[in-house]
Order: structure tokens, then C-alpha cells, then sequence
């Protein structure tokens, strides 16, 4: 019977939701890079708008998204209509964000999208 009740207990804790970092405003505005298969990503997000861009990449296709925060932490990206017209991204393409962790200059993110069924997870620094 202990066994059982213990079993439970740690299959409540993990399905418990886990607290939000507490200072993703932080991260609202700001210039942020990443590296993503070897090349430098950046971001550039200032108000509903956000920018992307590899900057040493061959291609350095810039995209613009606009956002929409959902919560202090969580927030998704729609592509313009500009750049749906240069990607091969579907007419509702969305990108969900959550900011998982965070430092005093970066944050952790976990994206999720609407037409790819795959969860990526990365580390961006605040370089502005």
C-alpha cells in the first residue's frame, strides 16, 4: 500500500505544473542571440514586432513575425505576409514560445509549432 501511495505521490508532482520564471518581461524587448546548426541566430524583438536572421550563414533569409504575449512568459510568432511570400511556410503558420528559464542576460525557450510536430528547446543571450 506504501508503494502505491508513493507511486501516486510522484506521478502528482510531476504532472504538477511547474512555477513560470518570474522575470521573462525582461525579455520582451532586446536583441538576442543564439547558435542553431552551427550558425549564429539572431533576434531582434521590439514591441509586437520581432526580426530573425543567421548572420554567417550563406542564405541569411530575414524573417519578421509579429508576436502575441499570451501570458508574462509565453507568447506565439505569426509570419507576416511578406514573409510568407519568400518562405515555404503554410498561410497559418504559428509558432508557440514558452520561456522556461531565465539569467540575468538569457533565457531558455521551448518553441512548438502548428505545421512541424517537433518541440525545439534553446538558449538565447541578450546582447542589447
Amino acid at each position: 500500500m506504501k508503494n502505491s501511495l508513493f507511486i501516486i505521490v510522484i506521478f502528482l508532482l510531476g504532472c504538477a505544473p511547474h512555477p513560470k520564471p518570474s522575470n521573462c518581461a525582461a525579455f520582451r524587448n532586446g536583441k538576442f542571440k543564439s547558435k542553431y546548426a552551427g550558425y549564429t541566430y539572431i533576434i531582434e524583438r521590439v514591441g509586437a514586432n520581432q526580426k530573425e536572421y543567421f548572420i554567417d550563414a550563406k542564405d541569411s533569409l530575414i524573417s519578421f513575425v509579429t508576436i502575441k504575449w499570451l501570458d508574462d512568459c509565453t507568447y506565439t510568432l505569426t509570419p507576416t505576409k511578406e514573409t510568407l511570400k519568400r518562405s515555404k511556410l503554410p498561410a497559418n503558420a504559428m509558432i508557440t514560445v514558452t520561456i522556461t528559464n531565465t539569467t540575468s542576460n538569457s533565457y531558455t525557450q521551448t518553441s512548438t509549432s502548428n505545421y512541424i510536430d517537433t518541440t525545439l528547446s534553446s538558449e538565447f543571450f541578450k546582447i542589447e
